[in-house]
């Protein structure tokens, strides 16, 4: 990355004013990509596998206002939060949406641990309907607020799980902090955009999230789950409609438009 990219960046997700690094960059920078760089999967969808390439992802993401899966996500965010000064780590994590707490689950979700002044958080912009929209300190173990919902941590010895509060509180995923290497990531990268029974190969998948609500587009439907509470759900009929909600509400162009086109 470099200083004219880390501008392109900040004005893909609307930030204005200084930026360092310190802790409130990293919350106001956390909040802002998940509501501007949308969550998709049309790539996947669509028969073509992801590049995990910054240059590619940068070009995706940023110059073509398209959205992507977590690799892509959080792979660009590890880029701006190190250019920036911060001290990244990934980390692989086993999803545990719908899931019970203990289920058996392959690691195939990437999340990001930065530190900060002798602590741990963390940092994750790439999970679709429950990605978080601030920093989490690894280390405590009661609720955490965030400008949409609570989400908190929970430890076993080595192994840390991710909540979130809907009404109650659900797992998301769990991990250990374990170093991750960039063939761990073209493995789990490369199943979830090929294998016939990825949910991200066989369903078209979208999700944003602002200050007001979380917006979430599977099986033909687009639930908004609103932060003062309450859920509608509107259904998707036919592609003019499809189309449409990607443009109003996912903020999406043409372009990824032309691409679901033609698989549809």
């Amino acid at each position: 990355m470099d200083d004219l990219q880390l501008k392109k960046y900040l004005k893909r997700i609307h930030y204005s004013g200084d930026f360092g690094t310190n802790m409130e960059v990293l919350k106001r920078i956390h909040q802002l990509h998940p509501q501007y760089i949308p969550f998709e999967n049309i790539d996947s969808y669509t028969g073509t596998v992801p590049s995990l390439d910054f240059e590619n992802i940068f070009e995706k993401l940023v110059v073509e206002s398209r959205g992507g899966y977590c690799y892509e996500q959080n792979l660009l965010l590890s880029e701006v939060l190190k250019y920036l000064g911060f001290k990244v780590q990934l980390q692989l994590g086993r999803v545990l949406w719908r899931k019970d707490e203990n289920s058996s689950a392959a690691k195939t979700h990437l999340l990001l641990i930065v530190e900060w002044e002798g602590q741990k958080y963390l940092t994750d912009c790439g999970f679709g309907t429950a990605t978080l929209t601030a920093p989490l300190l690894l280390s405590k173990e009661g609720p955490q607020e965030t400008p949409n919902e609570q989400f908190k941590i929970s430890q076993k010895d080595d192994t840390y799980t991710l909540w979130t509060y809907r009404e109650k509180w659900l797992p998301v995923y769990r991990f250990k902090l374990e170093e991750v290497e960039p063939l761990d990531l073209d493995v789990c990268n490369w199943y979830l955009a090929t294998h016939p029974e990825s949910n991200f190969k066989k369903n078209l998948i979208f999700s944003k999230v602002d200050k007001n609500a979380r917006y979430t587009f599977s099986n033909d439907t687009l639930n908004i789950r609103k932060r003062t509470g309450g859920k509608e759900s509107v259904s998707i009929e036919n592609d003019v409609q499809l189309f449409q909600m990607l443009k109003e509400v996912f903020g999406l162009k043409e372009n990824a438009i032309e691409l679901l086109k033609q698989k549809r």
